[in-house]
């Protein structure tokens, strides 16, 4: 299976060690130009961005540029420009799905089609396939970088 990610999905994964999530359940990830800039060069010495680069050298990681500037651009006015080039590389690499966590990006790709994953549904998605995942210490985790979930979906999530 082929994604592209967000920025937000790289950093949260690899706040809480689990990156490598992204190389066992993906056949490929993708990120656009922008997700790039944000997590390897802005980014550099923070969570996500030595991950990223070394998934990038092993070749499992690929930088995609957007063609599509003009789609890109007209949803700047809900969502980052990171979260704005996934969805937009996503519909043009005609992925499996894109990798977002912020609400409203989300519900900008499920507009456009796109089935969206975000952090806690890798680690759901991980569970799933058989690899061992504590997933209310993981969830836990997540809370403790600042990630935001309901109570409502952390109780969904554990059942």
């Amino acid at each position: 299976m082929e994604v592209v990610a967000d920025a937000s999905s790289l950093i949260s994964l690899a706040e809480i060690n689990k990156f490598y999530l992204l190389k066992e359940l993906f056949s490929k990830v993708y990120i656009p130009m922008a997700v790039y800039q944000e997590v390897v060069i802005a980014g550099e010495n923070e969570s996500g961005a030595n991950e990223t680069h070394a998934g990038i050298e092993d070749g499992w990681i690929k930088k995609e540029a957007v063609k599509d500037i003009l789609a890109v651009e007209t949803l700047l006015s809900s969502i980052s420009i990171g979260e704005a080039e996934a969805i937009i590389l996503a519909k043009e690499l005609k992925v499996d799905r894109v990798l977002l966590n912020d609400l409203e990006a989300r519900n900008e790709a499920h507009l456009l089609g796109l089935k969206v994953t975000g952090a806690i549904g890798i680690l759901q998605l991980a569970r799933d396939r058989g690899v061992s995942i504590d997933l209310k210490k993981e969830l836990d985790n997540l809370k403790k970088t600042g990630f935001r979930i309901s109570d409502e979906l952390y109780e969904k999530v554990l059942k």
